[in-house]
């Protein structure tokens, strides 16, 4: 396993392998930053957090991401990051620099096999195209569509659906997607 000190960035959101998304970031409030993780090698760690105001909680699974574009718009404070998931990391250690950049040594977590969708998961891939359909910007965020892989439509759900991060925290320790798959199939088939 590949170790390495990257920067990191706190998202409620989360981006998981090959997943994509969109980050705003104030060219004001977060400059120094911005100029960090734009001349950063590497890429950035995102990881996920809690503020729940009983509980604030950050996670130890995180995505290495890299920046594919960025923009901003006139009279904007914020610029828009395009990025795209790498791999997962397990966070050992935090530590913030001079600059308040909070630089975190992950150890790589290998990429959960790819794994051909038998019959019983098809729900995952056809409830998936139907999201996809109804929010135009998610599915233009995904312009390389893997609907027969079930490590690649488990990552996807468990980016979009709405449920504990521990849970997400859980799912992702494990070594390929089967868990998640087991999980995410009980989820849609009692929600729909």
């Amino acid at each position: 396993m590949t170790s390495l000190n990257i920067p990191l960035l706190f998202q409620k959101r989360h981006i998981l392998p090959t997943g994509r998304m969109q980050l705003h970031l104030s060219a004001i409030t977060h400059s120094t930053t911005l100029k960090t993780i734009l001349s950063s090698v590497t890429g950035v760690g995102i990881c996920m957090f809690s503020n729940k105001l009983s509980k604030q909680r950050l996670y130890h699974i995180g995505t290495r991401v890299t920046v594919e574009d960025f923009n901003r718009k006139p009279n904007s404070p914020f610029i828009q990051l395009s990025i795209y998931g790498q791999e997962s990391f397990k966070l050992s250690t935090l530590e913030q620099d001079n600059n308040d950049i909070i630089w975190g040594k992950c150890q790589q977590l290998p990429l959960w096999p790819k794994r051909i969708l038998t019959t019983d998961q098809q729900l995952l891939a056809t409830r998936l195209q139907i999201m996809f359909n109804k929010y135009p910007d998610l599915k233009k965020l995904h312009h390389q569509q893997e609907f027969n892989n079930l490590s690649w439509l488990c990552q996807r759900w468990l980016e979009i659906l709405p449920m504990p991060t521990q849970e997400k925290q859980t799912l992702l320790n494990h070594p390929d997607c089967l868990i998640a798959s087991d999980y995410l199939m009980s989820m849609i088939q009692t929600h729909h």
